[in-house]
């Protein structure tokens, strides 16, 4: 469930990216609608700014408002292309039920770290993300806390899964996130992964990808092939040594250079 934070955050980031997409419309909306959705922006707006004003941080929960805005919009859009690969005469597609939940499934679905895998690098109370190992819980060494106060806000909801272990779990695969806190530096020995979701390029490969966290970057490739071998929508890739970029069109995520290649794995069911 939403914190009331996260909430107000949310219908914010619904009426920004409805009122930029209502712009680029032909025909535009009446005028009337225009001030409907701007109406609802002032009183999310508002709200967000009491909140913060209680001391609530305001600023990241629109961050990941807009982040989870965005990568809602992409994966509409390759429902839709995956839609039409699937049924190349029809143009209006029905999403939900059976046939897109399965496409969802096989196409869109975020990785899955596998099971009895700690994340070392995030904490599990306040999402706060680093580039270096947090402290973990000593009882059950799967669940990391970046201070003393959030594993202690955290231990009503964690006490009930805590079960004492004796050895050390692996690290879950690195997110998008994680990789992007080492400030475009290679994380060495560790792994992002990420599923192929859309597919963008036109003179080189670039596809949005989707971590376990369902947080959205886009993967282009500046290899000599301008493309990766393999990938492709629904793929799994998994990248040794990653590093984060900042592309000079404002999106981020990966450049795979011709030397990534022997770091990559393409997995493909």
């Amino acid at each position: 469930m939403p914190t009331p934070v996260e909430e107000a955050a949310e219908f914010w980031a619904v009426a920004v990216d409805a009122l930029k997409r209502m712009e680029q419309m032909h025909p535009r909306p009446s005028e009337e609608v225009f001030e409907q959705n701007r109406q609802f922006l002032r009183e999310h707006e508002e709200k967000l700014r009491r909140f913060e004003e209680q001391g609530f941080d305001v600023e990241t929960a629109k961050r990941n408002a807009l982040e989870k805005q965005k990568a809602d919009y992409l994966e509409m859009v390759a429902m839709a292309q995956a839609m039409s690969r699937k049924h190349p005469n029809q143009r209006e597609f029905e999403i939900g039920g059976s046939e897109t939940q399965q496409l969802y499934d096989q196409l869109l679905k975020a990785p899955e770290g596998k099971s009895g895998r700690a994340d070392k690098f995030t904490c599990v109370y306040c999402n706060k993300t680093s580039p270096t190992k947090l402290k973990m819980c000593a009882r059950c060494k799967v669940v990391s806390y970046c201070s003393r106060d959030c594993q202690t806000a955290h231990w009503k909801a964690h006490k009930k899964a805590c079960v004492p272990v004796e050895k050390e779990p692996k690290s879950l695969p690195l997110t998008w996130d994680q990789v992007e806190a080492h400030r475009c530096a290679p994380v060495m020995g560790k792994t992002l992964e990420v599923r192929a979701i859309l597919d963008e390029g036109a003179m080189r490969q670039v596809m949005p990808c989707k971590d376990r966290n369902g947080v959205v970057r886009r993967v282009a490739a500046y290899n000599n092939s301008r493309s990766i071998p393999g990938l492709r929508v629904g793929s799994l890739l998994r990248w040794k040594n990653p590093r984060f970029h900042y592309f000079m069109d404002g999106s981020s995520g990966a450049r795979i250079e011709e030397a990534d290649l022997k770091n990559i794995q393409i997995i493909n069911n």
